[in-house]
């Protein structure tokens, strides 16, 4: 099975004592470690824009490492050669640009296939709370993200991919597997959908059985079986966050579909409700 991606851009927030990678920048960087192969290319990139935001969940600004040290430097040599040592080529980037902006502008030049970015700094004691500039690139990105809880798994043991059986969402469960076979882990596979309003045609286990067969239909047939599949009759949001309640799995992957072809920047109600509420690690696909 073909590595799942071979493009990655990786933002990494630097501590301003000392210019060394925060958790959260760390278990990212460690992600793209582990998926970084023979070929692929990772880009680690970090903002020298600002040197200090403010953060509304805890109401203080939060200082930023405005240049880069050279310990700093050191350190960053140092996972570029870890980097290359798995055979994959390395490069870091300085940007005067904000870090969404540096991340998107990034990804466009290389066309990355990733971005890769701590879901916070590593701080936060809530796992579903996301920094605001993951956010950003989370809610903004045309390019695939994930964004990594520190503290779990860099190689995820449970994986739950949520389909609402668009092209997006079957791009994300055919991502979801390769992932998933990388890792050895055990893929879960949700479909909900609303109490039906009418009664629709065919018997009960009839639409069962072609809803099962349309939520691995982008998967490989030797891999089909493997997947655990899930039908949940509630709002959408609602149905995936309580399989993950059960389930407590390190990486939900899903798309970002909107609806609303004008407005390519803008993610979907449910994506929006799910990227705030998940604990988990969190891999957004936008469409194509």
């Amino acid at each position: 099975m073909s590595a799942p991606f071979q493009r990655i851009v990786v933002g990494l927030d630097l501590a301003p004592a000392d210019c060394s990678p925060t958790s959260g920048s760390l278990a990212a960087y460690q992600t793209a470690r582990w998926l970084a192969g023979g070929g692929a290319h990772v880009v680690l990139l970090h903002s020298l824009a600002q040197q200090e935001y403010f953060d509304p969940l805890t109401n203080e600004l939060v200082a930023l490492c405005g240049s880069v040290t050279p310990e700093g430097r050191a350190q960053l040599s140092a996972l570029l050669e870890e980097l290359r040592a798995r055979g994959a080529t390395a490069s870091t980037v300085d940007s005067r640009e904000p870090a969404s902006l540096a991340i998107a502008r990034e990804a466009a030049q290389r066309q990355a296939d990733l971005v890769l970015l701590g879901k916070h700094d590593g701080r936060e004691v809530d796992a579903s709370r996301i920094g605001p500039i993951a956010l950003r690139v989370l809610r903004e990105s045309t390019t695939a993200v994930w964004t990594v809880t520190p503290g779990r798994p860099i190689e995820p043991r449970t994986i739950v991919a949520a389909t609402d059986l668009t092209q997006t969402s079957s791009e994300a469960v055919a991502c979801a597997d390769r992932i998933a076979a990388l890792a050895g882990a055990e893929l879960h596979v949700v479909h909900v959908q609303p109490p039906a309003l009418h009664t629709r045609p065919g018997s009960k286990s009839e639409r069962e059985q072609r809803t099962r067969e349309a939520m691995t239909a982008s998967l490989p047939a030797e891999r089909r079986a493997a997947a655990k599949l899930h039908l949940r009759v509630s709002s959408p949001a609602q149905g995936v966050l309580e399989l993950c309640e059960e389930l407590e799995p390190d990486l939900v992957v899903f798309g970002a579909l909107a609806h609303k072809r004008d407005k390519p920047g803008v993610i979907g109600s449910t994506a929006e409700r799910l990227i705030g509420r998940l604990e988990t690690s969190l891999l957004v696909l936008r469409p194509a």
